[in-house]
């Protein structure tokens, strides 16, 4: 059975027509329309794809954008423009704000220092510097001394990761005893040349003719990850035994 797809990849089988999108929606909002559905993609609140015939095909992550902007206008009374932020951050990964909330947030569990553990699982975050600095709660003079010092580092589109997260949380956290990024900065260089320690066994394991899946090798990155943590782990507190 053949599938029909666009030049950009989109298989468009998969995706579900306007008259679909209205069947799937009325029952909950009587009164959406064609006309409105076209009116929020004009407004920049959804993204339909295009068959080459010029017909819209939706997917079903367009449909619950489409639910969130007819409840957020229904039952909050949001206007677009704050709406299509919710959006432009549910995109980035983030969660949609509550009611009470101003702003979207990232999931609470990302929270958790036990971050290897949980990180091949964890959904995948791209905060901007307003948010890493409001949701880690620290300061923009902080964090900015973070980037600086080479702590954190800003992907292509100046979007901050689950890892930048975490760092600055904890580096906010090792403030209050007065450590500054400039005192950190030891650290970075510390865990590139830890890294640079297990990186050959990553490459044999990738290369040769028993090469091992991406599974695996994620594995045991994690594993040599984890065992390098927990080495570090007890010579720290080894070294605080045995000081006087």
């Amino acid at each position: 059975m053949q599938t029909s797809t666009s030049q950009s990849g989109v298989n468009f089988d998969s995706l579900i027509s306007i008259g679909e999108v209205l069947v799937r929606l009325r029952e909950e909002f009587p009164d959406i329309s064609i006309s409105k559905i076209r009116f929020l993609e004009t407004n920049g609140l959804i993204t339909p794809a295009r068959t080459p015939s010029g017909y819209r095909k939706f997917s079903l992550i367009n449909l619950e954008h489409l639910r969130y902007v007819l409840r957020m206008q229904r039952d909050h009374f949001l206007p677009l423009r704050v709406i299509r932020e919710h959006i432009e951050a549910m995109e980035r990964g983030l969660e949609p704000p509550t009611i009470t909330d101003v702003a979207p947030a990232p999931p609470k569990s990302l929270m958790s220092l036990d971050a290897l553990n949980s990180a091949a699982n964890e959904k995948v975050i791209k905060l901007t510097f307003d948010e890493l600095v409001a949701h880690a709660n620290s300061s923009a003079q902080l964090v900015q001394e973070m980037l600086d010092y080479g702590l954190i580092k800003a992907d292509s589109r100046n979007h901050f990761g689950n890892g930048a997260l975490r760092i600055v949380a904890q580096v906010t956290h090792l403030a209050t005893f007065g450590l500054e990024p400039r005192h950190l900065k030891i650290v970075v260089t510390s865990a590139t040349r830890e890294i640079d320690i297990f990186a050959p066994i990553l490459k044999s394991a990738r290369s040769g003719k028993n090469a091992a899946s991406q599974a695996q090798i994620e594995e045991l990155s994690l594993n040599l990850a984890n065992g390098i943590l927990s080495l570090h782990e007890n010579l720290v507190r080894d070294i605080l035994d045995h000081r006087p």
